[in-house]
């Protein structure tokens, strides 16, 4: 696979490219990462859906801008002097743009930046703010920045670690008013083996209008240890922005069943689901678990939802008696109520609210009630957020819920990643030393996607390694 890869993006760009030698090597992993998280080792999918399309843009790009080809100047500019470069606060440092481009219709702009002198800088200043950086998709240009903030301790003086970083709108220029999904992911360079650690992606729905307003879209605390201070004493911070516009469909199907969802009427619901109690409201104390909390554990909905969606759970489904309220119920007191509504929210929409914290488990109960969009659904969240890691963990539970594509895409993933291979302290997390005890025949065959013995996954965890680290 792996020189099949590199053949493709030689034949598609290796002539759009002026210092292609320098870059082929980047541009090789970064399509081998696209292979398996998009496309699941389909390299037709791969080169007919990305690899064309792709390649056919570039060529547009090079033919009718200067950008790509910064030598060539017109003659009409010839003699004059270029314009200046905004100047930056030398302290602070600046913003880079990359693009990476999961699929020909969306874009994931990729913006670093690089704190000067980290230590002195968050000694000196209460905030710090990034360069405004600018995100143009389809007619839709919006502006952002990443700002730092601290948090502060009992006695009211700030604490210098973990950070908070936000990510911030700043303005917004449209023609007409749209709604847009927004996905974004923070990380945080780590200098030692020179890899990007990323927080989970996050997921938020905006309505983008003219606007030069502020608005905070999320933030993340991340803790920086000295693995992530490069020799210049400089820190790098990576935010992922993907912008997906949707068109507002008030009464597309998806959008009525939420409605419908959200309805207790006689003539929308005749199923009571028992659910089990989230462990929030364990830890309360017996006062707070009134009788009105207490029905907050179970769901209303419609019967034929159910049969449509899942075999297993109208199976499950048991007949009440006719002078009873509902004309069916269903016990899932062993699944949490937050994750059994979620659970019937996809059954309802095809959509999940916070699928990149659930997907875990949403895998299992999609495998054990027999959804397989919701199990699709979960696959594809989990590849997008695979990291060294994480990579056993997914592994254990692809083996788990018996999910076939899912673990031959992370061994691809370990095949591929360069950072397993050439550390060995990824394999110093529980997970590994779990997958060795209870799974040796999955490890076994880790081991050997990695090209790596066994005596490097062995090892007690040690201190300071990233696999401890959670951003």
């Amino acid at each position: 696979v792996k020189q099949d890869v590199a053949g493709l993006v030689d034949v598609h760009f290796g002539g759009l490219y002026a210092n292609y030698g320098c870059t082929r090597k980047t541009l090789v992993r970064q399509a081998r990462d696209l292979l398996v998280c998009e496309f699941y080792g389909s390299l037709d999918r791969f080169e007919q859906e990305f690899c064309l399309p792709a390649s056919r843009l570039l060529q547009q790009i090079k033919k009718y801008s200067l950008i790509l080809d910064p030598n060539r100047v017109p003659n009409r500019l010839r003699g004059r002097s270029r314009p200046k470069r905004e100047t930056l606060d030398p302290i602070v440092g600046a913003v880079e743009e990359e693009l990476e481009v999961p699929q020909a219709s969306e874009i994931v702009f990729r913006k670093k930046w690089r704190i000067k002198k980290f230590h002195k800088t968050i000694a000196k200043r209460d905030s710090i703010d990034s360069p405004v950086f600018h995100c143009s998709v389809n007619g839709v240009t919006t502006s952002w920045n990443i700002s730092i903030r601290f948090w502060k301790g009992p006695n009211g003086k700030k604490v210098l670690n973990p950070l908070v970083v936000c990510l911030n709108l700043t303005g917004c220029e449209t023609e007409e008013m749209s709604q847009a999904r927004v996905r974004f992911q923070f990380g945080v360079w780590d200098a030692n083996i020179r890899h990007w650690e990323c927080c989970p992606i996050a997921n938020v729905v905006l309505n983008l209008e003219n606007t030069q307003e502020l608005l905070s879209v999320g933030y993340k605390s991340l803790g920086i240890l000295d693995r992530h201070i490069d020799n210049d004493n400089d820190v790098s911070i990576l935010v992922k922005i993907q912008i997906i516009q949707t068109e507002e469909e008030r009464h597309n199907l998806s959008q009525d069943l939420a409605r419908i969802m959200n309805k207790t009427g006689d003539e929308y619901v005749d199923t009571l689901v028992e659910c089990g109690v989230d462990p929030e409201d364990i830890l309360r104390s017996d006062d707070s678990l009134n009788s009105e909390n207490s029905r907050e554990t179970n769901l209303k909905v419609n019967s034929l939802i159910i049969k449509a969606r899942s075999p297993m759970l109208a199976v499950m489904l048991m007949s009440q008696n006719d002078n009873d309220q509902f004309k069916y119920k269903l016990d899932l007191k062993e699944i949490n109520y937050s994750l059994v509504k979620e659970l019937f929210r996809y059954m309802y929409t095809d959509k999940v609210d916070g699928i990149d914290a659930l997907c875990g488990k949403l895998l299992s109960l999609s495998v054990k009630f027999c959804i397989p969009g919701l199990q699709t659904l979960c696959e594809r969240a989990l590849l997008e957020t695979i990291t060294p890691n994480n990579v056993a963990n997914i592994l254990l539970l692809a083996d788990q819920c018996k999910c076939e594509s899912l673990r031959k895409a992370a061994l691809h993933y370990c095949e591929d990643s360069d950072t397993i291979k050439d550390n060995a302290v990824i394999g110093k997390t529980l997970a590994w030393r779990v997958m060795e005890m209870v799974n040796p025949e999955l490890f076994l065959e880790a081991c050997e996607s990695i090209n790596s013995s066994s005596s490097n996954l062995d090892s007690p965890s040690t201190p300071g390694s990233y696999s401890d680290f959670d951003v």
